[in-house]
């Protein structure tokens, strides 16, 4: 599905993935994220290479994903707050012989609810009840709990309102302004042009094109979004 997927993203920086529906940008997210098998290729992280087979291996290494079906793939909506902060990170706060400490349970879903302003009456209303900015935030919540340092997001904005979009976009620039390095898909161009530092355009399975946010235009990020097409106009 996807080939010769060559990039950099730095600490502090968000770089968004643009391109048409099928052109491999969520396919680029499994990958990396160990979802999908990878043939060939190297993820390296602060110039050492990272084995990233299974989810498990990317998420111990400190990169992370919030996917584009956050209610599928994101969060166990029938299950709290707590529940779906704990869950991923029960390595962290239980003891030896598997023994929940929730005292320290307590302190990290709190500390994720006040750092992302997380609008809940408490911890442990249902994850399905929030809105879904604040379902987003959780989704985030989880995996900031671990330190994370590369946050990777799958259209983070579809399918909520504009005022929960606004909140999407303080989350991924505080993670930026905290140095955490974030990487995301968008089909919206004015989305990308507004949020990224760097936007790089995909089309076919492969990367063509990479261009700086500032000063660019969506008639620019269309031209390389559209490269496959123009190729079969050649040919044909």
């Amino acid at each position: 599905m996807v080939r010769d997927i060559n990039f950099s993203l730095y600490e502090g920086e968000i770089v968004g993935f643009a391109g048409l529906m099928g052109a491999g940008r969520t396919e680029t997210t499994r990958a990396i994220f160990g979802i999908d098998p990878k043939e060939g290729g190297q993820i390296i992280l602060d110039g050492n290479e990272v084995t990233i087979h299974k989810p498990e291996d990317a998420i111990k290494a400190g990169i992370v994903l919030a996917p584009e079906d956050r209610k599928k793939d994101g969060l166990c909506t029938k299950l709290s707050i707590r529940h779906n902060i704990a869950l991923p990170n029960l390595d962290l706060i239980c003891n030896q012989l598997g023994v929940v400490n929730t005292k320290r349970e307590e302190e990290m879903c709190e500390q994720a609810v006040e750092n992302l302003k997380i609008k809940t009456p408490n911890v442990d209303a249902l994850a399905g009840n929030l809105s879904g900015g604040n379902q987003q935030k959780v989704v985030v919540g989880k995996w900031l709990a671990r330190n994370s340092r590369v946050v990777i997001f799958d259209e983070p904005t579809r399918g909520i309102d504009v005022a929960a979009k606004v909140e999407i976009y303080h989350l991924m620039n505080n993670l930026k302004k905290s140095g955490i390095a974030v990487m995301f898909v968008s089909s919206e161009m004015p989305e990308v042009l507004g949020i990224a530092d760097r936007i790089i355009v995909m089309c076919d399975g492969r990367i063509t094109g990479e261009l700086m946010a500032q000063g660019a235009t969506q008639n620019e990020i269309l031209s390389f979004a559209t490269q496959f097409e123009k190729k079969i106009e050649t040919n044909g």
